[in-house]
């Protein structure tokens, strides 16, 4: 992946092609020394007041590149470039792509040549070439101020790499004629193209803050869960599906465009999930769409069967302890129901279950079945769920349980979701790392983010000094306190929040409260937000508690754990590198 300069690109740009370039070079694999500058503007530009070159690509041990982008429909006539977008607005130009970059690389040597130090001389001889990007269309070079190999187009994918090795190649030729042999010497140096940054960078960049960056990732966070939505259309025909897919990859807004879906063409359709503040959130949403678009009943499983019990008998009461309750709901309950489940005869043409993995065993599935009109084996139901990485309140549970289970059911498809489109790509580095669940899952993402930031502390008052440091940088940097969220595994009275005096934070509730929330990590589970601080971890022992924690985060993670759990996450971290 290149360093991008600036690290994210301003919402402010418009060009859909320089976006998608920008990433590109973002996730391009072997080019983790390259340094790329968007948008470099060039004050003493030798044709303009002012130039700018759309990317200015540095290559340790290959050389300097300007790259121009055109976007859209491109046209040549009598001389005249025209360029259309998709909106059909066009653009015409005498000068030509090829020559602005041109112009754009030779401005910049010219600019260097005069901001070189004693050290960095032999720079002003250093091995240049200039391309062109056409990333909508198919370009064939028809002129002789210009080669076919300078020009990527839509039929070179996303191989930005390629691209620039390419151009270096094809320069060579030229650069004999004008200048002699290509030599190591007409090469820049890892140390070379970092000077060259430090200069350059100057003239054009401000670093983003991080309210800047958070609100960029939202953006492509939102438009790749979008392209998620296919999967719906994709089981169109199939009356029974069990959708597969790790934290983040879009489950929970599938399940509720799935419901709108289907409730929209006037079946009775039930939305059950496992948590109550995720049932919360899910009714609020419902509660905002117009009544053909909403469930006959959204909540939790419990809530419903709690429903239908109290139906039966006024008096159902639960247990003191929290072990009773557990075993209440996981048998008691549906015992109690079973007799009316089965009088109402199919209530729901179509059930859809999000958090399915925890909702997935024997006594459950035979309330399904009452509930659902033709039952599990021959009815219409949609499972989404993590079934072996989110399942933290299954006993042990692993995902050939529930495939056996469902098996021995009825048939049905499978789809399996593998793209994040909730985390960064930072965020999902240190999934892998702390939960080692990359072996046995594709866990990537398409936004690079911002990193992780660990934070040692050595006792209960170090810690709170380190989460007020962590929540004054925040504030610093404008993020809004509404997008920031505190998690523990413990509830708030034995967590360092309870220590907070000087700044306001709220229990996480539904609706969401515009002031720094808290909640307990388990509580949280199937919620995300922008920032997520993840206090008083002691252990990484848990990894499944480890995995819905992290995953939690959108954009920003800071974890606060002990000098115990760092010497863990260091003993993980070197386990993991000798076993490669």
């Amino acid at each position: 992946m290149a360093i991008m300069i600036p690290s994210a690109i301003s919402p402010d740009v418009k060009s859909n092609a320089e976006r998608h370039i920008f990433e590109w070079f973002e996730n391009a694999k072997g080019t983790e020394d390259w340094i790329v500058l968007h948008s470099l503007g060039i004050v003493n530009h030798n044709k303009y007041i002012h130039g700018e070159v759309d990317f200015f690509v540095m290559v340790p041990m290959l050389g300097l590149f300007a790259l121009e982008v055109k976007g859209g429909r491109v046209k040549r006539t009598n001389g005249i470039w025209a360029f259309t977008d998709k909106y059909g607005h066009s653009d015409m130009r005498v000068k030509g792509p090829f020559d602005q970059a041109w112009d754009g690389i030779y401005s910049i040597r010219q600019s260097l040549s005069n901001k070189l130090d004693t050290a960095h001389k032999h720079l002003e001889k250093i091995f240049f070439g200039i391309g062109v990007m056409f990333p909508d269309v198919a370009y064939a070079s028809v002129g002789i101020d210009e080669e076919q190999w300078q020009v990527f187009d839509c039929n070179d994918g996303r191989n930005v790499r390629a691209f620039v090795e390419r151009i270096a190649e094809g320069a060579i030729k030229g650069w004999k004629v004008q200048y002699g042999d290509v030599t190591l010497k007409n090469r820049p140096t890892v140390e070379d193209v970092r000077y060259l940054a430090s200069i350059l960078r100057g003239d054009f960049d401000m670093a983003l803050s991080l309210r800047v960056q958070y609100n960029y990732t939202e953006e492509k966070i939102i438009s790749y869960t979008a392209n998620q939505f296919k999967c719906i259309d994709q089981l169109e025909d199939n009356p029974r599906c069990l959708i597969k897919g790790s934290a983040g990859t879009g489950k929970t807004l599938l399940a509720i465009e799935t419901v709108k879906k289907y409730a929209s063409r006037g079946e009775k359709v039930a939305l059950f999930c496992y948590n109550n503040l995720l049932a919360r959130w899910l009714q609020q949403y419902f509660e905002k769409q117009v009544e053909d678009l909403r469930p006959i009943y959204v909540g939790t499983f419990h809530g419903y069967l709690m429903k239908v019990a109290q139906q039966k008998n006024t008096m159902v009461k639960l247990p003191d302890s929290a072990e009773q309750i557990k075993l209440f709901f996981e048998y008691e309950l549906p015992a109690m129901v079973s007799d009316p489940l089965k009088l109402q005869g199919g209530i729901f043409d179509r059930i859809v279950i999000d958090e399915a993995q925890d909702l997935m065993t024997e006594e459950y599935l035979k309330c399904m079945d009452s509930m659902l009109r033709k039952g599990i084996s021959r009815g219409k139901w949609i499972f989404f769920g993590d079934f072996n990485k989110q399942a933290i309140y299954a006993d042990d549970m692993i995902e050939t349980n529930y495939i056996d289970m469902l098996d021995k059911c009825t048939s049905y498809i499978r789809y399996k979701l593998t793209t994040n489109c909730r985390n960064t790509q930072y965020i999902c580095d240190q999934i892998k790392v702390v939960t080692g669940f990359d072996k046995d899952i594709q866990y990537e993402s398409m936004i690079q983010g911002t990193p992780v930031e660990y934070r040692i502390y050595k006792s209960r008052d170090d810690e709170l000094k380190e989460l007020l440091t962590i929540l004054k940088e925040l504030s610093d940097n404008k993020v809004e306190n509404g997008r920031i969220t505190i998690l523990s595994p413990y509830k708030r009275e034995k967590s360092v929040v309870s220590m907070l005096s000087r700044v306001k934070v709220e229990n996480y509730t539904i609706p969401v409260s515009e002031e720094i929330t808290f909640n307990t990590i388990q509580g949280f589970k199937g919620l995300e937000n922008t920032v997520i601080i993840l206090t008083d971890i002691e252990s990484y022992e848990d990894i499944k508690l480890a995995y819905v924690a992290f995953s939690r985060a959108r954009s920003g993670l800071y974890v606060l754990h002990s000098k115990v759990a760092h010497d863990e996450y260091n003993q993980i971290c070197i386990r993991r590198f000798l076993n490669g």
